[in-house]
């Protein structure tokens, strides 16, 4: 792949979306709290509507979209979440 090519590919820009998507509501949240509890909380939030958005919105409504496609979306925001964790856990220490 040559420089550059990465930003002509759509599902690249997908992951990448969901990646930094996942990564910002942990952060922008521990910018509010430092009670690990909250962020439990924020954690559930996030799980269940990337389920809801993934696996019900994005199959019934989404032409094109199938399981493959909405778990790899899901994963970028599971993918996102934990690299903002570890940050969230390293500044807490």
């Amino acid at each position: 792949m040559a420089s550059g090519d990465w930003m002509k590919n759509p599902e690249w820009l997908a992951n990448a979306g969901h990646f930094l998507a996942g990564a910002s509501v942990l952060l922008v949240a521990s910018l509010f709290t430092r009670s690990a509890a909250w962020l439990g909380g924020v954690e559930a939030s996030l799980f269940s509507l990337v389920i809801i958005k993934e696996y019900v919105v994005d199959l019934r409504y989404e032409s094109g979209e199938d399981v493959r496609s909405s778990t790899v979306d899901a994963l970028g925001y599971l993918a996102g979440n934990l690299v903002a964790i570890g940050l969230v856990w390293l500044a807490w220490r």
